[in-house]
C-alpha cells in the first residue's frame, strides 16, 4: 500500500490561519464602519477597537515594497514630530497638547497604516470599494434618521451621536450638526468619480441622487464641493482607465457624467419643488460666498495670524502644542481648522514638506499610472474620494482626528500594496 505523502504545511494549520483571516476580516470591517458611519460618536470604544485592530494586523502584515516606502515617510514623520514636541515643551506647550499630538501624529497614523494594508493583503481593494458603497448607503440612512429623530422627538433622541446636536430647517436654509458629514466629503467625491463601480443599475442613479440631497441640505461647504471635484476627477481620470486583455470598454467616458448631471438636475428639481422650507439660490449662494472668502471671515483672520506667526518662526516652526494670538478654540488653543499653516507654524516648512511626503509618494505612483494608462477603476474611485478630504483640510481638520484618517491612509495604501491571492477576496 502506497504511503499517503505528508502535505507541507500541516491541514490544522492552514484552518486556523483561514480562521483568523475570516475574524480578522471581520474585524476590519467593523473598524471601518465606526470611523465611517459613527465617527467620534463613541470615541472611547473606537480607539479601544482601532487599537486592538491595528496590533493584530502589525502581527499578521506581509512584507511589501509599498509599504515599505510608506513606513521610510511615516518614520522620517515621527522625527519630525519627535524634535517638534520637545521644542514645543520647551517653549510652554500644554501637556495635554504634547499627549494629543504624539497619539494623532505618530500612533494613529501607525494604525491606519497597519489596518489599510491589512484590508488590502486580506481582503482587497475591490471587496473594499463595495464595503465602502455599502457604508455610504448607511451614512445616509443615519442623517435621515438623524433629521427625523431630531425634528420629531427632539434633540434627545440622538444625543449619543452628537453632544450637541441641531438642525435648522427654517429660512430657506437646512443644515445640522453631524460628524458622518465628514466621512460623506471622501464618499460622495468617490462615488461621483467612478458611478459604476454601484453595481446595481438603479443604485447608481439612487445613490448619487440621496448623496446629492445630503450635500444640498447639510450645510458644509466641503460636502457640497465634493460633488463636482469628484465628478471633474472622474472626468478626467477615466479616460486613462485601464482595459483588462480581451475587454471591451462598456461605456463611455462622459456617460456617467452625463447620467449624474441629469440626475443632480431631477434632484434639484424635486427639492426646490416640493420642498418649500429649503431655497436652493440661497443654499448656493451661501456656499459660493464661504467657496469666494477662503471657508469664512473666521478662518480668513484665522489664516493671516498663523501666516504672521510662520513669518515670526522664520519658516522654522514653534513646536507642536504651541498657538498664535488668535485663539480659535479657548479649551484646546493649540488647535486650528486651517490645517497647512497650522502645520507651518508648528514644524516649519521643511517639516511640513516632511508629512507630505507621504501624499507626495501616493501623488507620484497616481502620476505613473496616469501617464501608463493603467488606473483602475477603483483607482479612480480612491482618489476621488481622496482629493475632497484633502481640500477640505485647508478649513477643517479632519486629518487631526484619529477617526477621519482612513480618508488619507487608506487611498494611499491601495495604490501599491499588493493583495495576497489565497486569502484576498477579489471579485471581477
Amino acid at each position: 500500500m502506497a504511503s499517503q505523502p505528508v502535505p507541507a504545511v500541516p491541514l490544522y494549520r492552514n484552518e486556523a490561519q483561514e480562521a483568523a483571516m475570516r475574524v480578522l476580516r471581520g474585524l476590519l470591517f467593523v473598524a471601518l464602519a465606526l470611523a465611517v458611519v459613527v465617527p467620534h460618536s463613541f470615541q472611547l470604544l473606537e480607539a479601544a477597537v482601532f487599537l486592538f485592530v491595528a496590533a493584530l494586523c502589525a502581527v499578521m502584515v506581509r512584507r511589501d515594497g509599498w509599504l515599505n516606502r510608506i513606513m521610510i515617510t511615516y518614520f522620517l514623520g515621527v522625527i519630525v514630530t519627535a524634535i517638534y514636541v520637545w521644542v514645543g515643551y520647551v517653549n510652554g506647550a500644554p501637556r495635554a497638547a504634547t499627549n494629543q499630538t504624539l497619539f494623532i501624529y505618530i500612533v494613529s497614523p501607525f494604525m491606519w497604516i497597519m489596518m489599510s494594508t491589512a484590508m488590502i493583503q486580506f481582503v482587497g481593494l475591490t471587496r473594499i470599494v463595495q464595503w465602502l458603497i455599502w457604508l455610504t448607503w448607511l451614512a445616509l440612512f443615519s442623517i435621515a434618521a438623524f433629521f427625523y429623530l431630531f425634528l420629531t422627538i427632539g434633540p434627545g433622541a440622538v444625543r449619543f451621536l452628537i453632544e450637541d446636536p441641531n438642525v435648522n430647517v427654517q429660512g430657506g436654509f437646512a443644515a445640522a450638526t453631524l460628524l458622518v458629514y465628514g466621512s460623506m466629503i471622501f464618499l460622495s467625491g468617490a462615488i461621483f468619480a467612478q458611478p459604476d463601480l454601484i453595481r446595481n443599475k438603479w443604485a447608481r442613479i439612487v445613490l448619487p441622487g440621496l448623496t446629492l440631497i445630503a450635500a444640498i441640505t447639510s450645510g458644509r461647504s466641503a460636502f457640497i464641493l465634493a460633488i463636482p471635484v469628484g465628478l471633474g476627477i472622474g472626468i478626467v481620470l477615466r479616460a486613462r482607465q485601464r482595459v483588462r486583455v480581451g475587454e471591451k470598454k462598456k461605456r463611455s467616458i462622459l456617460g456617467p457624467t452625463i447620467i449624474l448631471g441629469l440626475v443632480g438636475l431631477i434632484v434639484m428639481g424635486v427639492i426646490d419643488f416640493f420642498v418649500k422650507s429649503v431655497d436652493l439660490l440661497l443654499i448656493f449662494q451661501s456656499f459660493w460666498d464661504e467657496l469666494m472668502s477662503a471657508g469664512g471671515s473666521e478662518r480668513a483672520e484665522q489664516s493671516g495670524a498663523l501666516w504672521e506667526g510662520f513669518l515670526d518662526s522664520y519658516g522654522l516652526g514653534f513646536g507642536h502644542g504651541k498657538g498664535v494670538q488668535y485663539i480659535r478654540n479657548v479649551n484646546f488653543p493649540w488647535r486650528y481648522e486651517v490645517m497647512p499653516l497650522a502645520t507651518l507654524v508648528r514644524v516649519g516648512l521643511v517639516g511640513t514638506l516632511v508629512y507630505m511626503s507621504t501624499f507626495m509618494v501616493y501623488g507620484r505612483g497616481l502620476l505613473d499610472r496616469f501617464k501608463a494608462r493603467d488606473l483602475s477603476a477603483e483607482d479612480i474611485y480612491m482618489i476621488g474620494g481622496f482629493v475632497p478630504a484633502a481640500i477640505g483640510v485647508a478649513t477643517n481638520p479632519y486629518i487631526e482626528s484619529f477617526v477621519f484618517q482612513w480618508m488619507y491612509f487608506l487611498p494611499v495604501m491601495s495604490l501599491g500594496v499588493k493583495p495576497i491571492a489565497n486569502w484576498a477576496r477579489r471579485e471581477a
